[in-house]
């Protein structure tokens, strides 16, 4: 169960990579807009958040209720607005999509 954690944890940090790393890269463009690559990354962030929170309690690991709670939010959010980005190709959605994941970071970081 605690390889099964590792792998959990290394797909949700390779999920924000490809987030931050498109957004970044997307930056140096004069119309950056949310593309399907971050509904996919979204979606491993979603899948792979809630799979570690699976293996920490089966494995009786401490998890905050709380903490997880606004990630999942922050995750959530990450999705829907990269959905609407991608349909409407407005700049907004590409901005709204790396704040919330930034703020879904500093949650995972300063947050203990």
């Amino acid at each position: 169960m605690e390889i099964l954690r590792y792998v959990f944890l290394v797909f949700h940090l390779f999920g924000f990579a490809a987030l931050m790393g498109g957004l970044f890269y997307q930056l140096r463009g004069k119309d950056p807009v949310a593309g399907s690559y971050m509904l996919s990354s979204a979606v491993v962030q979603l899948v792979t958040g809630a799979g570690l929170i699976w293996t920490r309690t089966a494995l009786d690991l401490p998890v905050d209720g709380l903490k997880m709670g606004v990630k999942l939010a922050l995750d959530a959010l990450v999705a829907v607005v990269a959905l609407i980005g991608m349909r409407n190709k407005r700049p907004w959605a590409f901005y709204a999509v790396g704040s919330f994941t930034a703020a879904a970071a500093v949650v995972a970081v300063v947050w203990k």
